[in-house]
């Protein structure tokens, strides 16, 4: 029987970034206090929030290190911690004035956030793991669950193979979940990113640094070709560190502040905080302390024949054209081993919501602002809106410092292992894919020993217990 669960009252809302920056706190232990403030372990009416409610009402985590301590206080979160979206397929590649009026209604009924007052929709909505409600698990649960495998679900799978395309035994990449009033909904989901070397990131790459790799790469003679974005986010959606630092705070963990909304109850929906739960001082002290946050750093083995063997891994990696995308140095900054620019990675890749940058929309006094933190963008229905499938596949050049320390990898955390997240790259990358396919065993085992080098910060603080993500096993898959 076709499930027809709707997720009313479910008003998730999602921000944009604006041009407002942080007012730094310029006290000596702003950084200490915003350590506090990452290590903490929000609670609903939390005593750190004088003029919130605290933690939630919806999460993704009780606090910033949760998401964040692969390799250290910093770095990435494993699968569990996944930030997880619901989106909608639409029938066609483009949108008539008629069609987007009939999904307008279809999809305000599936879930609220999809479509505001404006009449205006969002490709995808942001589905939170946890609430301070215990009635929202059963709903997650649901939305969340895969779609069961009918006559009537693999008619449809066969068309969407057929509107890209592809042959009728090709797996279909895109995780379906329920199907509702002629609408199918997908689930999409993005791995927290390590946090080490951002402050470098943001002060020593420029966008004409960006400029110049896009020139490069016009010359490039196995298909790599990078489009411009913000230097932060998985699909290079973020252009202000600052304004992703309070982003995440509003959107992962329910803490609003003056720039950001929290998400709102989806039990509660009219239920709206007039307040901040971090005051101006303490986004200032947790800002400077992502940006204390050391860079990765290389740590070469011991003994000259190991050594010369990551060498040796190194040069393969130039030789077989890694480095066109995994730009060694970026204007200021050396050994990030990235472009920074959004590039297309394959139908294995094809996500429901397209890689765009934010547009940059100021904040009214009240905290006017429409959806798209996480890169749903408010779309207009009319004239037409034409779908370009190559953004669907779009995804910013991850820098590989720190990659021994941030398993898993990919946008989705789809591999656990540096060889499994070689072999999964597709797109523009298939030509250095298949030239590591023909290079030797010892060859390839050479070029990951280089990637195994590439370690998270040393001085990286330890993770409490118990908080720590649980860390995926590579090293040894490796070999």
């Amino acid at each position: 029987m076709a499930r027809r669960t709707c997720f009313l009252g479910l008003g998730l809302v999602l921000f944009v970034l604006t041009g407002v920056q942080a007012q730094f706190d310029t006290e000596p232990d702003g950084v200490a206090r915003g350590r506090e403030l990452f290590l903490h372990q929000w609670q609903p009416n939390d005593p750190l929030s004088l003029n919130g409610d605290g933690l939630g009402p919806l999460f993704n985590g009780k606090g910033c290190v949760n998401c964040h301590s692969q390799g250290g206080v910093g770095g990435g979160g494993d699968r569990t911690h996944n930030a997880q979206f619901l989106a909608f397929l639409p029938e066609d590649d483009q949108f008539t004035k008629r069609m987007a009026n009939k999904s307008l209604g279809t999809l305000s009924r599936m879930h609220p956030d999809f479509v505001d007052a404006g009449g205006r929709f969002s490709l995808g909505v942001l589905l939170h793991r946890e609430s301070t409600n215990p009635d929202y698990a059963g709903k997650h649960a649901d939305v969340t669950a895969s779609l069961p495998m009918t006559t009537q679900a693999k008619t449809r799978i066969l068309k969407l193979l057929s509107r890209r395309n592809l042959p009728k035994l090709n797996p279909l990449t895109l995780n379906l979940v329920m199907f509702h009033e002629g609408v199918q909904y997908v689930m999409a989901e993005r791995n927290p990113p390590q946090l080490f070397g951002v402050n470098d990131i943001d002060r020593n790459v420029s966008e004409a640094d960006l400029d110049a790799l896009v020139r490069v790469q016009q010359g490039s003679s196995t298909g790599v070709s990078g489009r411009k974005s913000g230097r932060f986010g998985w699909r290079g959606q973020m252009k202000d560190l600052d304004l992703f630092i309070k982003g995440a705070c509003a959107t992962e963990l329910g803490l609003q502040v003056h720039e950001f909304h929290q998400t709102k109850d989806p039990l509660r929906p009219d239920y709206e905080l007039q307040g901040s739960d971090l005051s101006a001082p303490q986004v200032s002290s947790l800002i400077q302390y992502v940006r204390s946050l050391p860079r990765p750093e290389q740590v070469l083995p011991d003994g000259d024949e190991a050594k010369q063997q990551v060498a040796q891994g190194q040069q393969l990696f130039t030789a077989i054209g890694c480095a066109e995308c995994h730009v060694t140095d970026v204007g200021k900054l050396t050994g990030v081993y990235s472009d920074f620019l959004l590039h297309d990675m394959g139908r294995l890749f094809e996500d429901p919501i397209p890689a765009e940058p934010l547009p940059e929309i100021s904040v009214g006094a009240n905290m006017d602002v429409v959806s798209g933190y996480h890169g749903m963008l408010r779309r207009e229905p009319t004239p037409l809106l034409a779908i370009d499938h190559r953004h669907h596949m779009e995804y910013r050049t991850p820098p590989l410092w720190g990659v021994a320390d941030s398993a898993p990898y990919m946008h989705d955390g789809r591999a656990q292992s540096l060889r499994g997240a070689i072999e999964w790259h597709d797109g523009e990358a298939k030509t250095s894919v298949r030239r590591f396919a023909l290079m030797t065993e010892e060859n390839q085992f050479s070029l990951i020993q280089f990637l195994q080098t590439l370690k998270a910060p040393q001085s990286a603080e330890e993770a409490p217990p118990g908080i720590a993500a649980t860390a995926a096993v590579s090293e040894r898959l490796d070999r």
